[in-house]
C-alpha cells in the first residue's frame, strides 16, 4: 500500500501544486496504513473502515479530524479504482455508514472588549496594517503575508481602496478596505523600509514576512493585553460584525473568499 500512497501523493502534487492538501493527505494515510498493516488495497473492507473510526474514536479524535482521514482514505481509493477502470472494485467508504455527526459549532469570534484591549497594545505601524487586514477586511494570514506591494490599489474618486488578494486554491478576489483600515495600510506604505522583495510585508532582514512570525507577534501583544487570540479569531469577528450589520451571507461569502455558504455561516454563528 505504501507505494500506493506515495503514487495517489505524486498525483495530488501535480494537479494541486500550490495547496497543502497533499501534505495532509499524506500523513492520514500512513497513519491508515500503519493501522490496516500490509493488507493490500483490495482487501480494505468496509469493515476494515470501521475499525479505523473506532480506533480514532478511542483516542478521542474530534469528529472534524476522523472525516477529514475519511476524506483522504476516500480519495486515495477513488484514485486506484480509477486507474483499473470498471472491474467491480468499490470504495470501502460509505458515508452513509462512516461519517461522524458534528456538533454544532461554537462561535470563534472575539467580543469587542478583547478587541480594544488588544489593539491599544499594538503600536508597530506595519503590526497595525497586519492586523486590521484580518479585523476589518477578513484576511486569513497566509493571505496577508503572500501579499505584494503590488496588490494594493489605493481609493479613487468614487471607490474605497482596496487589495487583490490570493486566496485558497489560488483563487484570486478583491477586498475592499474602509478609509481607517486604509489610513493603517497607506502609513505602512510610506515607511516601508526599501528591500528587493516585492512582499508588502517584511521581516528585520527585509524579506517576506512569515506566517509564524504573524502569529508570534500577535502572542506577544496577547500577553501584553492579558487576552487570548488568534489570527483566525480576528476573521471570525470581522465576519460576526458584517452579520450585525445585515450583510447577506452569500455577499459576505464572495468577501471571504468562501465557495460554500455553511462554511460562511459557521463564521457568524455568534451573530
Amino acid at each position: 500500500m505504501k507505494a500506493d500512497i506515495e503514487r495517489y501523493i505524486r498525483y495530488l502534487e501535480r494537479r494541486h501544486p500550490k495547496r497543502s492538501t497533499k501534505k495532509h493527505y499524506a500523513s492520514d494515510l500512513n497513519i491508515f496504513h500503519q493501522f490496516v498493516g500490509n493488507k493490500p488495497p483490495r482487501q480494505i473492507t468496509i469493515q476494515d473502515i470501521d475499525a479505523f473510526i473506532d480506533d480514532q474514536s478511542q483516542r478521542q479524535l474530534k469528529p472534524a479530524t476522523i472525516n477529514r482521514r475519511l476524506v483522504a482514505i476516500s480519495g486515495f481509493f477513488q484514485f486506484l479504482i480509477f486507474e483499473v477502470g470498471e472491474d467491480g472494485w468499490r470504495n470501502p467508504v460509505n458515508w452513509k455508514r462512516h461519517r461522524i455527526r458534528q456538533g454544532h459549532h461554537l462561535p470563534r469570534d472575539v467580543n469587542e472588549d478583547t478587541v480594544v484591549a488588544l489593539w491599544a497594545m499594538i503600536d508597530d505601524p506595519r503590526d497595525q496594517a497586519i492586523f486590521a487586514l484580518m479585523l476589518k477586511a477578513g484576511l486569513r494570514v497566509g493571505e496577508v503575508v503572500a501579499l505584494n506591494s503590488d496588490a494594493v490599489e489605493g481609493p479613487g474618486e468614487d471607490r474605497l481602496a482596496r487589495l487583490r488578494v490570493h486566496g485558497k486554491g489560488d483563487k484570486e478576489r478583491v477586498v475592499w478596505l474602509t478609509p481607517q483600515t486604509w489610513l493603517y495600510l497607506h502609513y505602512w506604505l510610506r515607511i516601508r523600509p526599501p528591500s528587493e522583495s516585492q512582499a508588502l510585508f517584511l521581516n528585520q532582514h527585509g524579506r517576506r514576512l512569515s506566517v509564524s512570525g504573524v502569529q508570534y507577534r500577535l502572542k506577544e501583544y496577547c500577553r501584553g493585553a492579558g487576552v487570548s487570540v488568534t489570527c483566525h479569531q480576528l476573521r471570525h469577528t470581522f465576519a460576526r460584525r458584517l452579520a450585525e450589520q445585515n450583510m447577506p451571507v452569500d455577499s459576505l461569502a464572495r468577501l471571504m473568499g468562501h465557495n460554500d455558504l455553511q462554511t460562511t455561516q459557521r463564521y457568524i454563528d455568534g451573530a
